[in-house]
């Protein structure tokens, strides 16, 4: 099983799994709620790199694609680019769920939650039972720093604030002068 998943990663179009999405969802309508919307509480910051760049980085460090990951609904209202998942060994009771939205080619935001193994615990996990947005999001922060990686934590709704604070304290600024 491991090689076709290594064989799957992440080399599949994105494409490939908008056409399954809808296959997946219907099944997990029937058995559980697949239906998750991305909370800030587990927004973990802005990574300015290319998304195969930290995708590579992610896999270099056993963290493992998920292409049936349910899809997540992000508050920005961008479509996710990648959905990632860590364990300590293949059937350890949590896992840390990382979900990446690509806004550029050259930032990503990056949004965790631990939460049950669906190896382990698949009623569990499948249910949603248990998720810790803030756990999640706080271990993949230290994990990104960790390995050397610069991290905007503010929210995206802060960097437009401050940006246009910025931009009408210059304009202010030119019509004074």
């Amino acid at each position: 099983m491991r090689t076709i998943v290594e064989a799957l990663e992440p080399d599949v179009p994105y494409r490939v799994r908008q056409r399954l999405g809808p296959v997946i969802t219907r099944l997990g309508r029937t058995l559980g709620q697949p239906e998750y919307r991305l909370r800030d509480t587990e927004y973990v910051g802005t990574v300015h790199r290319p998304l195969g760049e930290f995708t590579e980085t992610l896999q270099e460090h056993d963290f493992e694609w998920d292409p049936l990951a349910w899809y997540h609904q992000p508050p920005v209202g961008s479509e996710p680019n990648g959905s990632w998942t860590y364990r300590r060994t293949l059937l350890a009771d949590r896992q840390i769920h990382v979900i990446l939205i690509a806004h550029s080619s050259t930032y990503i935001d990056v949004f965790a939650h631990e939460e049950y193994n669906w190896l382990r615990h698949p009623i569990k996990h499948l249910w949603q039972v248990g998720i810790d947005r803030k756990a999640g999001s706080s271990k993949m922060q230290r994990w990104i720093e960790s390995h050397g990686m610069e991290i905007d934590t503010k929210s995206r709704r802060r960097r437009r604030v401050a940006q246009a604070v910025i931009g009408l304290q210059k304009c202010l600024v030119s019509i004074i002068q």
